[in-house]
């Protein structure tokens, strides 16, 4: 009987070991795999806020990207937003993309309270499908990625990032 015991028991410690290590390994490829297809800008589909869809087709060319992953309800976010808008001279070759998983009425406001929604290199976007996390490998709010002008990845970077760390970043 005890030696039945004992089996069982290391039975299943062999197989909770080996399931560990599965799942393990599995999340190792799965990051490096996000982070390889991160290293240029990959194709998305979004809607903005007339409810069309916006992909990286709609991007300008020749200019450097932001994607920010935000929820108008994150301090970090709009602490983010609030920095953007005072410093927005400094960002005439950029184009900011913000992505957020809220209602697009939600996110208006947002950009509205911030006053972003007026400015020509700056787009609002909801992901309904919450596709960005899976896809671009966003585990929390703010999550930016900076892109050159070629849409090659330059920083990836999760939670606030203050102005001077995005500046030295497109330099």
């Amino acid at each position: 009987m005890k030696k039945s015991i004992k089996i069982i028991i290391v039975g299943f410690g062999v197989s909770l070991f080996s399931f560990l290590g599965y799942q393990v390994s599995a999340k190792i490829s799965s990051k490096t795999k996000i982070e390889n297809t991160l290293q240029t800008l990959p194709d998305f589909s979004f809607e903005n806020l007339r409810g069309k869809a916006f992909t990286n087709k709609n991007l300008k060319k020749g200019l450097q990207t932001i994607l920010i992953y935000f929820n108008s309800g994150c301090d970090y976010c709009q602490n983010e937003a609030k920095l953007i808008k005072e410093h927005i001279d400094e960002f005439n070759n950029v184009q900011f993309i913000f992505v957020s998983t809220e209602t697009i009425d939600e996110i208006k406001t947002f950009s509205k309270q911030y006053q972003l929604n007026n400015y020509d290199n700056i787009t609002f976007l909801s992901d309904r499908r919450d596709d960005f996390t899976t896809r671009f490998g966003a585990t929390s709010v703010p999550y930016l990625l900076i892109y050159d002008q070629d849409q090659k990845l330059i920083k990836r970077h999760k939670g606030q990032l203050t102005i001077s760390g995005i500046l030295k970043a497109l330099k």
